[in-house]
């Protein structure tokens, strides 16, 4: 849980790498949806070039090739990618949650620096498997919770880390949004052979809560910065049916520490407007939320007026100035900054494969414990 100085000031100042004479070669795997914004970003940032795309679906990789604005080396197949670019500095993977594992380990095993997307792994014994090929092969393995480098939630836990509310005993958080992005690829379920969008099924989802509310949890273990000792949650499919995964859950999760830590999370509260991403830690000294400003935190103190901090950081237009998601873009743009450190440097990442086993172990939890109907512990899940 700790990070080094240099680590959290990455994260908080996104300070950006001047262009090199070698630019940083990187091959995407997986050109959804998803990827496409990547690309977006990537191409704000001098440091990289992407010289290749792998994707199966023929529509996917053409539209994320036109977006690239080059001629990147097209594949079906990661592997033969693999096997056929030499000199690749890095690879994004972007794929469907249950692939993580087997690509990352692939390009790691080929002498590759990795960024996977969230969630690592549906699996804590995936997340070990890519954790020890990156060391094995000596290579950076840093996963994509870009909200650790928002800059939005970086000075929140500075803000918590200096003290300014006092110790934190109690934190709550939310998500409430639509449903999945429809037009997602859909997996062959061998068990009733019908095409599936991918985020419904648990095979390739992993669950619900890794696949958005782990941006969420993710901050706020973060900003709590203990061990977790005792998981409960509830929830189910009240709304969206037809699936395997979860529409709504509340989390209650015991820190060794003593801290309580609440989340709620629902995919059929697409009306929740500004609230819909709240997160309020209450300290011995006061309280600290994020507000319905965009990039502002508000600290709360008995007897006394609110705060309003401003936490937005520097970024090139093409990143900030966008109508949608800006603060995930700014994110994403500073965990690549954050990438191009680490090939260059060796540092390790501040979101390390061990920071991304502890947020999938944490949502497999609440999973566990709402399946089974029982309160589980931090040891109900393998190390």
């Amino acid at each position: 849980m700790s990070t080094n100085r240099r680590s959290f000031l990455l994260g908080a100042t996104a300070t950006t790498f001047s262009a090199q004479t070698k630019k940083l070669r990187l091959a995407i795997v997986g050109t959804g949806h998803r990827s496409w914004a990547h690309i977006e970003v990537l191409k704000a940032i001098p440091d990289f070039e992407i010289v290749a795309l792998a994707d199966p679906t023929p529509e996917n990789i053409d539209h994320a090739a036109s977006l690239v604005g080059r001629k990147p080396a097209l594949y079906s197949d990661y592997k033969k990618l693999l096997a056929e670019q030499k000199d690749l500095d890095g690879v994004i993977v972007i794929t469907p949650n249950f692939l993580h594992a087997d690509v990352t380990v692939a390009a790691l095993s080929h002498g590759v620096n990795v960024l996977s997307e969230k969630p690592m792994a549906t699996s804590v014994s995936d997340a070990n498997r890519m954790i020890a090929a990156a060391a094995k092969n000596g290579k950076i393995l840093q996963i994509g919770q870009q909200s650790r480098y928002n800059p939005l939630y970086v000075k929140m836990v500075q803000l918590v880390r200096e003290g300014r509310i006092g110790d934190v005993e109690f934190v709550n958080g939310n998500i409430y949004r639509g449903d999945w992005y429809a037009k997602s690829w859909r997996y062959t379920d061998p068990k009733t052979n019908v095409a599936t969008n991918w985020r419904l099924l648990t095979h390739t989802a992993g669950s619900s809560l890794m696949e958005d509310g782990i941006h969420e949890i993710d901050v706020l273990h973060w900003t709590i910065n203990a061990k977790v000792a005792r998981v409960y949650a509830s929830g189910g499919n009240n709304v969206l049916k037809q699936r395997e995964t979860i529409d709504h859950a509340g989390i209650v999760i015991d820190y060794e520490n003593g801290v309580k830590f609440t989340f709620n999370f629902c995919l059929y509260g697409q009306s929740a407007g500004p609230v819909a991403r709240l997160m309020v830690l209450a300290g011995t000294k006061g309280i600290l939320e994020t507000t319905t400003e965009l990039n502002k935190v508000s600290i709360w103190k008995q007897g006394a007026k609110p705060e309003l901090i401003d936490a937005a950081g520097s970024g090139p237009s093409a990143i900030t100035a966008r109508e949608s998601g800006p603060d995930q873009d700014t994110g994403t743009y500073r965990e690549y900054l954050a990438f191009a450190n680490s090939i260059r440097t060796g540092e390790k990442p501040l979101v390390s494969g061990e920071v991304g086993k502890e947020a999938i172990k944490i949502s497999l939890l609440a999973e566990k414990s709402l399946r089974e109907r029982r309160i589980v512990t931090w040891n109900d899940l393998p190390a």
